[in-house]
């Protein structure tokens, strides 16, 4: 279940970009205090233990599952029934965190509300300091014009202001670059997603494509996927009756579509929607549509897609 309260959330100061005061001021707002471990475990037969480190009291035994550490596979148990079952301790019942905030180009648009990287950048940094007020660790990927930040699953402090850096940063630093594929950045941090780990994912999804979806599919076995789609009314519907001009990056273009045209637009971008809900139907996938102008986040009444 995604984060969700009644009271009032600070709203931007600018609808193009976040400071880093501001990326910083949300971890005294409401939600990022006070939050019960225990909300995070919210599979079945999941027990948070307070303990940090490996310990050696056994608790449970389950079914191997790719990205399981081998040192814990109960080697007597496979040996009797042909299967590999891996050991459970009490605190590997720990649910890392890992968030992935695209700030590519296509993000740093709107013609209403506030920009997507705006709604990108400010999920972000709520899901990044509750779950470090919920002592757990929580490590974050951000895809921006000309770089690429990674940062492993960590509970230390000095990392978490670095991601929340990092994510201000990417405002400043909007120049055409090539562009990073999400399909194969995603491939780049499968390696640092272990078992049960709680894995955001902020985006517009504008390259989305089989790969990606094989990536996601095969991640949803072993991880908890929530998938929030973040788009503009113009790219669900051109405009029409009137010629329309965008500028942006050295460049210009007239749009005056036809039927036609109108038809095929909408066409492309449903294929967003139908590729996420496809993933929705699968079991420990969650997924969220919102738009620049219709969103949860600055809402006085939280929703229940919400973050």
């Amino acid at each position: 279940m995604f984060i969700g309260e009644s009271s009032p959330r600070p709203v931007p100061a600018a609808r193009n970009l976040m400071t880093l005061d501001e990326l910083v001021s949300l971890r005294f707002w409401p939600p990022a205090r006070g939050q019960k471990r225990e909300r995070m475990a919210i599979r079945e037969g999941h027990h948070l233990s307070n303990v940090r480190a490996r310990g050696m009291e056994y608790d449970d035994v389950r079914e191997y599952q790719p990205g399981d550490d081998i040192r814990h596979l109960d080697w007597k148990l496979m040996a009797r029934t042909g299967e590999a079952h891996t050991k459970l301790f009490r605190e590997e019942r720990e649910r890392p965190v890992f968030v992935i905030t695209d700030l590519r180009a296509p993000m740093h648009f709107a013609t209403q509300g506030h920009f997507k990287s705006v709604l990108a950048s400010y999920a972000s940094a709520m899901v990044i300091w509750t779950t470090l007020s919920s002592g757990d660790r929580i490590g974050g990927q951000i895809l921006a014009a000309h770089e690429t930040n990674l940062f492993k699953p960590s509970n230390n402090r000095q990392q978490v202001m670095q991601m929340i850096a990092a994510l201000s940063g990417a405002f400043e630093r909007t120049a055409e670059a090539q562009e990073v594929s999400l399909a194969d950045k995603l491939i780049e941090v499968e390696s640092l997603l272990s078992s049960g780990t709680i894995l955001y994912l902020f985006s517009d999804f504008h390259d989305a494509d089989p790969v990606l979806e094989q990536h996601l599919m095969r991640l949803s076995q072993r991880c908890e996927l929530k998938l929030v789609l973040i788009s503009d009314p113009l790219e669900s519907q051109l405009p029409t009756g009137n010629l329309y001009r965008f500028a942006g990056a050295g460049r210009e273009l007239l749009v005056d579509a036809d039927r036609g045209q109108q038809m095929r637009y909408r066409s492309e971008f449903q294929k967003r929607i139908t590729f996420l809900e496809k993933l929705h139907n699968i079991r420990g996938v969650e997924f969220a549509h919102w738009r620049s102008n219709e969103h949860p986040l600055f809402s006085e009444k939280g929703v229940s897609n919400g973050l």
